[in-house]
């Protein structure tokens, strides 16, 4: 968090003054299902804290109490990983809780790597750091580091099967319905040094095997990097490749090594009435009606909400604040704590 950051927190103390240094904004707090915030950081009758909306679901900006956890669980592939703890800032706790979802970062260091959790790090690092953010103010930031992929080393992936990469995945266990979702990334000022005729993911959802969207930076034949937004069956489910729509949207900036914002809506549907929105720093970069079940109607599973995944080379880095997820378009207003800046049109 940034141009709100310090109102918010000020709110927050000024509210908190029970609040242990940790996991439970409160003493009575540490009942609170995960993912939710205490009740005692919403003051009904408080001007400047109005009560959250209801379809505010989750918001944090990596504020003191939020922590990475050590590597686990590893496989032939990689690693899991937690972000854990209260955001002393929003009273939300680590992980999100959407549609029955876990979240955990999927630390991928590519086929057949067998990592340990020593040696995990040796290829993909997540930690939180204190970073000048989108105002010059210093502000805590989710930092991923990818040193190299198990694959190719240094070298790009882009023409290779390794699938390297370092999502935090939310997994619903049930479609999910309406959600919107808006953070602010920093990618590393170098990728356009390091991305030959090749791809960058910014976001992606799949559902449990036929259905897909995806937003990428792209520079295929050498030009310069623009948006690309596709929906196809890529969900691992085995099926024909086929993609549904794609849209190239080159009139929109790609902000590489700067502050920006990054915004996704979606309506599921099998009708008319689908969408699939998306907007950068308040301008559209995709609107998008229309259908988008895939052919078994199968619901959403994985939502990668913050994806280091790309063709480049190798190490590159990205940050991440201020996450929010939605049910709905967001409600807000200057002088709401929640209130983020910058909003696409809709």
């Amino acid at each position: 968090m940034s141009v709100h950051k310090s109102g918010m927190a000020l709110t927050v103390v000024m509210l908190c003054a029970a609040c242990g240094g940790g996991a439970s904004p409160s003493g009575s707090g540490g009942n609170s299902p995960p993912g939710t915030p205490s009740a005692s950081l919403v003051s009904p009758g408080s001007e400047d804290n109005a009560p959250r909306p209801a379809k505010l679901l989750f918001w944090s900006g990596f504020e003191s109490g939020v922590s990475v956890g050590a590597p686990r669980d590893c496989y032939e592939s990689g690693c899991w990983q937690d972000l854990v703890g209260t955001d002393a800032a929003s009273g939300f706790t680590w992980p999100p809780r959407i549609a029955g979802s876990s979240g955990q970062f999927q630390v991928r260091s590519g086929t057949n790597s067998a990592p340990s959790a020593s040696t995990i790090t040796d290829y993909i690092v997540n930690d939180i750091q204190t970073v000048s953010g989108r105002s010059g103010a210093a502000t805590r930031v989710l930092r991923t580091l990818m040193k190299q992929t198990s694959c190719t080393g240094t070298a790009s992936q882009g023409a290779t099967s390794c699938s390297a990469q370092d999502p935090y995945l939310l997994e619903p266990t049930s479609e999910p319905g309406d959600l919107y979702f808006s953070y602010w990334r920093k990618i590393d000022p170098a990728l356009l040094e390091k991305l030959f005729n090749g791809w960058h993911v910014v976001f992606e959802w799949k559902t449990t095997g036929d259905y897909r969207v995806i937003a990428q930076i792209v520079n295929w034949g050498g030009v310069a990097p623009y948006w690309e937004i596709r929906a196809d069956n890529v969900a691992n489910g085995g099926l024909p490749l086929q993609e549904f729509w794609r849209v190239n949207n080159q009139s929109v900036p790609v902000p590489i090594g700067e502050w920006f914002k990054f915004e996704v809506f979606w309506h599921r549907s099998k009708g008319a009435d689908g969408r699939v929105w998306m907007a950068v720093n308040g301008q559209k970069i995709v609107d998008k009606p229309g259908p988008n079940f895939g052919v078994n109607s199968n619901p959403i599973n994985r939502i990668f909400v913050s994806q280091l995944y790309s063709a480049a080379t190798y190490p590159l880095e990205q940050w991440t604040d201020d996450l929010q997820i939605w049910s709905a378009f967001p409600t807000a207003k200057p002088g709401d704590p929640w209130y983020d800046g910058v909003y696409g049109p809709h």
